[in-house]
């Protein structure tokens, strides 16, 4: 699928609502009066009120970003560049892409905005340059885990190597048929969860990762909803999706969303 140049940046106040943010796969961000740090990852629940000195609500800024596609390196030539518009009305060209320049800007903008939320919407990894791509993606995962993220969907590209190859990439171990690649060094997986709700086993009817987690910080709360393209597997390799079925989106977001408003 197409990719996002730039990394989109929105704040905005929020007491209760849904942000989706799609691109193959899909993220939706549940909130009631408030948000959270890397602490709320696996779907711990705070039911105490939001921490001191908040109100109703609170201003939560969501950083995301979609189709990296394992691109640690910036494009060459005007490829690596985005135009962006001066307040004099002029524009100017800045250097852009690749693992690099997006840590810095995810640095840049969670300065000043304690309650971030990065979450990327999917095709991470596959379909990757040499760089990434000759070591089964794990280099983009760890690069991932430098610059934080907190949340990620799953894409259909995340299902190129097949199920147990992104349970894999989630939880960490050598590949097994190249083995690691740094002697005496295992890849430890991401360190971020992988959401993929409706994407179910088969035989078990149940999800293959977790449907949601629950990002929290000082009594603020978001849950994330992930889910992947209904369609996926018109447009994967039948090996890549073998034994899995695919759900409709709006149908699984509506159910773990009343979940989620249980807890």
């Amino acid at each position: 699928m197409s990719a996002t140049p730039r990394t989109r940046r929105r704040t905005r106040r929020l007491v209760t609502g849904t942000v989706s943010l799609a691109a193959v796969g899909a993220l939706v961000a549940a909130m009631p009066a408030g948000a959270h740090g890397k602490s709320g990852h696996g779907g711990g629940h705070d039911h105490g009120k939001p921490g001191h000195g908040h109100g109703r609500t609170v201003d939560v800024q969501l950083l995301s970003f979609n189709d990296l596609h394992g691109n640690l390196e910036p494009p060459a030539g005007s490829s690596g560049q985005v135009t962006e518009d001066q307040h004099d009305g002029t524009t100017k060209a800045i250097d852009a892409g690749g693992a690099e320049y997006l840590a810095a800007s995810l640095r840049t903008a969670r300065k000043g905005n304690p309650y971030s939320v990065t979450a990327a919407a999917g095709d991470m990894v596959g379909a990757s340059p040499l760089l990434s791509g000759l070591f089964h993606d794990e280099p983009t995962i760890e690069a991932l885990n430098k610059m934080r993220l907190d949340v990620a969907g799953v894409g259909n590209h995340e299902f190129d190597e097949g199920r147990a190859e992104l349970n894999r990439l989630q939880k960490g171990g050598c590949h097994p048929e190249d083995g690691c690649y740094t002697e005496g060094r295992t890849f430890q997986g991401a360190d971020f969860p992988y959401l993929a709700a409706n994407v179910t086993d088969e035989k078990t009817g149940k999800p293959i990762l977790k449907p949601y987690t629950v990002w929290k910080k000082n009594g603020v709360k978001i849950g994330f909803i992930g889910v992947t393209l209904e369609g996926t597997p018109d447009i994967v390799s039948a090996e890549g999706v073998k034994g899995l079925k695919f759900h409709d989106e709006v149908e699984t977001v509506n159910k773990y969303a009343r979940e989620l408003e249980r807890k």
